[in-house]
């Protein structure tokens, strides 16, 4: 059975008079590596403050290690719990070595100086987060990504059992922000530190934490694998906007692809569009119907395909196959049921091959009004067989061929406008 590291119960903090922090209960077991998200003033960093005793908490109670965290005194608590700030800024000029050797203060005292054990500790902490090459150099000349590998090996200096970590690679670059994470990730696994860390970056804390605890106003939203916290509900109610969850398929975890804040104009009336597609050209097209309020189907449609996937995110309803498989006459079938009573049917910008030209058959025979993107007339591998099923089509119905989407949207507009 795993120790439990940390544990709140009912706690309770803030501000003046105003609460941040309200009957938040969790804990946290050894070796976890949990990241806290929210939006802005949703009690992340209040919780670390609260941890770390800067904070003094209202009601409830914290436990680190299995001690009550209010009768800690401040060097107690020290030895067994580290910060890692989003900075760290000196107004004197210390060596690199020096900031590192403050992890030691707490095992510090004016009988006990620091000694060989001590600078073998700072000098591993160093190595493992690649700051040795610093040494001789002051911290204030280093650069922020530099800076923050410095404060990380203070705290690996200080001999925790817990990590935690405020928004520590927000200032940072990309590179800088990879390395800040892995260094810590590899703590967690090889010295099966405790991390609990304050993430802005939702993608970021999906890529590299086990756990995930979402706050939101004060109270815990949702808490448990990336993979079922991060999903379109939790999202958009956190951040109130539109996006989109799919799987980051090297590291098979789920990241958000945010699209907008701002709510898009309206549609006159919810026309029923259904789209024709399955590659990834027409995702953008997609989205920006259903936005507008748009009765969106689809089909028929390769599962995996990037088309799918909005699709899917969207929960629009749509006819899938098989990845690389051709549509079937039972699929076809399916997707001529699906759009028998849409008042437009969009042939988005996708590739005709002979497995997926079945797509157009019985387009003919239906009521609704045909637009068919040129794009597709370039990206033809059929040998002539996409042109001949156009004119087919064609001799029974209008086909209106357009060359981008704004010039299709144009097109809704006055269809609107003539209604």
């Amino acid at each position: 059975m795993s120790r439990e590291m940390l544990r709140f119960e009912h706690l309770a903090a803030g501000y003046g008079e105003k609460d941040i922090i309200k009957d938040v209960s969790f804990s946290v077991e050894e070796g976890d590596f949990a990241g806290l998200i929210g939006s802005n003033g949703a009690g992340k960093s209040t919780l670390i403050k609260c941890i770390s005793g800067l904070l003094p908490v209202r009601s409830g109670n914290i436990y680190i290690c299995g001690k009550e965290n209010s009768l800690l005194k401040h060097r107690e608590r020290a030895r067994l719990v580290a910060v890692v700030p989003q900075s760290y800024h000196v107004d004197y000029d210390f060596l690199v070595e020096d900031i590192v050797m403050m992890g030691r203060n707490p095992y510090l005292s004016l009988r006990h100086k620091e000694n060989e054990r001590d600078m073998e500790i700072v000098r591993n902490a160093m190595e493992a987060t690649n700051t040795e090459i610093f040494q001789g150099r002051l911290y204030n000349e280093l650069s922020g990504g530099e800076r923050q590998r410095v404060i990380l090996a203070r705290a690996i200096a200080q001999e925790p059992q817990i990590i935690l970590l405020d928004e520590p690679t927000s200032a940072l670059d990309i590179h800088h922000q990879i390395e800040v994470m892995e260094l810590i990730t590899r703590l967690n696994k090889e010295k099966n530190m405790t991390v609990l860390a304050v993430l802005h970056d939702i993608n970021m804390a999906s890529r590299f934490c086990k756990r995930l605890i979402m706050l939101k106003d004060g109270h815990i939203m949702a808490d448990g694998t990336p993979e079922t916290v991060i999903n379109r509900q939790n999202m958009e109610e956190l951040y109130q906007m539109k996006l989109l969850i799919h799987t980051n398929p090297l590291f098979r975890k789920p990241e958000i692809v945010p699209l907008r804040v701002m709510d898009t104009e309206k549609c006159p009336s919810p026309l029923h569009i259904h789209v024709i597609c399955g590659a990834s050209e027409a995702s953008q097209i997609i989205e920006e119907l259903d936005s507008r309020g748009y009765r969106i189907t689809a089909g028929v449609v390769n599962v995996d395909s990037d088309d799918w996937m909005v699709c899917r995110s969207l929960h629009l309803p749509m006819v899938e196959i098989p990845p690389f498989t051709p549509v079937t006459d039972e699929s076809q079938h399916k997707n001529l049921k699906m759009m028998e009573d849409a008042d437009i049917i969009l042939v988005a910008s996708v590739p005709f091959g002979m497995g997926n030209l079945k797509n157009l058959d019985g387009l003919e025979n239906l009521n609704g009004q045909i637009f068919f993107h040129k794009n597709s007339l370039s990206s033809d591998y059929t040998d002539g067989a996409l042109v001949k099923r156009l004119e087919e089509i064609g001799e029974h119905k209008k086909i209106t061929y357009f060359g981008d989407h704004d010039e299709f949207l144009s097109m809704l507009d006055k269809i609107h406008t003539t209604d």
